[in-house]
């Protein structure tokens, strides 16, 4: 297994990669809101710290992680690596389709409307399955503590804020309740009949 400084130097190019995506679109979309911006600072701050708790501890908390010289322990990593690409792949196709209308707080533009189109045809919160699929994928990446806090921060949190949004978008954005009924929340279930209309 990588461990030490060059699984914490990993780590820091997979955060840094995500930020660099995120602030793109961000750059890119943003301008086209008629309200605010689609980040915030706080949500900012608590990824910050929790990103710099995952890269520090191979290096200053070892003892949090667990490494192993078993192949089975590299085969792990490997794994979150694919799950962490996966995640970056996800993410961009979903940003791309959802565009002005991320935001990392819960919120209705004035302009909204129903995204159906690319990865939101089968699911109706990619982006944060992006998010879990990165959580999961640095968790295999340095099973530890901190990552496994982390994880289970991310799948709580963003549970939580899918759960509010559907509930203001059902209330307040025509179409949305039906998109709801015929579209899964995670993740694409290709074995369930559609409705081709």
């Amino acid at each position: 297994m990588v461990h030490g400084v060059p699984l914490a130097a990993l780590i820091l190019t997979v955060t840094v990669a995500f930020y660099a995506v995120d602030f793109y679109f961000l750059l890119r979309y943003d301008p086209q809101r008629r309200q605010g911006k689609g980040w915030s600072w706080d949500y900012t701050l608590l990824t910050v710290v929790m990103g710099l708790a995952i890269i520090l501890q191979p290096v200053f908390l070892p003892r949090l992680g667990w490494s192993s010289g078993h192949p089975l322990g590299l085969i792990l990593q490997v794994v979150g690596l694919v799950c962490i690409a996966a995640s970056f792949s996800l993410h961009i196709w979903a940003r791309r389709h959802l565009q002005k209308f991320y935001a990392e707080r819960v919120e209705l533009q004035a302009d909204h409307r129903v995204i159906q189109s690319g990865p939101y045809a089968h699911m109706r919160h990619p982006v944060i399955t992006s998010f879990f699929c990165l959580a999961v994928g640095v968790f295999m990446l340095n099973p530890a503590l901190t990552t496994i806090l982390v994880l289970i921060y991310v799948f709580w949190d963003f549970n939580r804020a899918a759960r509010q949004e559907e509930s203001l978008l059902s209330r307040e954005l025509p179409g949305y309740a039906e998109y709801m009924q015929r579209t899964p929340r995670f993740l694409p279930r290709p074995w369930r009949h559609r409705d081709p209309s």
